[in-house]
């Protein structure tokens, strides 16, 4: 598939915009990919360049890339209705969704709401939203208001340079800095000769609220599509233990293992696109 995209913008019900890439031959099979936490819809450029037979519809989730900020908090539930006006909006009927991290939890769920929607379900790094106990809901929720007077206050200095932003991404991960580089040029903006995030502050804040097991496994339950979930031989070592114990819950799941951190999609995507068409027929 070409590397070159081309952008552009769905408006929602409500007014807010959600940015877009797309590679690939309009009228071919769609596949909306949704990216990880504080990524941005470049996340998925290597693994366009390796997918053929299909369209590539990368968004920037609300918040994050060039897509509009929202008014009120982040909460899980509201990334369901954000997908849902999305798809709704761009006059989709039946999707290949495809999720990583953040977006694999996100995709899951929402296949589970609507499985009428989703034809096959790609997961990479995610399983099922997150998951406590009933008894840690008072911390939680303690937690979440005091971070919220925190993030209110903080206000990040910038950048004097776009590299600057590069090394400080790199810090937090072990992604190689041309793959890093790649997220973080449409992760910012330029003002008065220094470099911001674009990304909402707030989406730093932590969740309310996380739902039960139950609650989980009755989404997972609910997914009538086809799932594949690939790992990262290095990446969350907590999402093995969750396919164990979530696996008895969906009806048809392949799953395996690629080398690779959390992005492996990005380190090695001509291996991650043979396993998507493989898995959805369409090469």
């Amino acid at each position: 598939m070409p590397c070159h995209a081309d952008t552009g913008e769905i408006r929602l019900d409500d007014g807010r915009r959600v940015a877009f890439q797309r590679w690939g031959e309009p009228g071919a099979p769609l596949i909306l990919a949704l990216h990880g936490w504080l990524d941005n819809s470049e996340s998925f450029r290597p693994l366009a360049a390796h997918l053929q037979g299909c369209q590539l519809v990368a968004i920037d989730l609300p918040g994050h890339g060039h897509s509009d900020h929202k008014s009120a908090p982040y909460v899980f539930v509201d990334w369901l209705d954000d997908l849902h006006r999305i798809i709704r909006a761009a006059g989709w009927h039946h999707v290949i969704l495809l999720g990583h991290s953040l977006g694999a939890l996100i995709a899951s769920a929402y296949a589970g709401v609507f499985p009428e929607q989703v034809s096959h379900l790609i997961l990479l790094e995610g399983l099922g939203p997150l998951t406590a106990p009933d008894e840690e809901v008072p911390g939680q929720i303690r937690r979440v208001l005091e971070s919220r007077t925190r993030t209110t206050r903080r206000q990040h200095p910038g950048f004097s340079t776009p590299e600057q932003a590069v090394v400080a991404r790199c810090q937090v991960g072990d992604l190689a800095p041309h793959l890093v580089r790649l997220i973080v040029e449409r992760a910012l903006i330029e003002r008065a000769g220094r470099w911001y995030w674009r990304s909402d502050p707030a989406l730093r804040e932590r969740t309310p609220l996380r739902m039960s097991e139950g609650q989980t496994r009755a989404l997972l339950g609910a997914i009538t599509a086809p799932v594949l979930l690939l790992q990262g031989t290095r990446g969350y070592p907590e999402l093995s233990h969750q396919l164990v114990a979530r696996r008895d819950t969906i009806g048809r799941l392949e799953s395996g293992m690629l080398e690779g951190g959390h992005h492996f999609h990005m380190e090695d995507p001509a291996i991650t696109a043979a396993c998507i068409e493989k898995f959805c027929l369409i090469r």
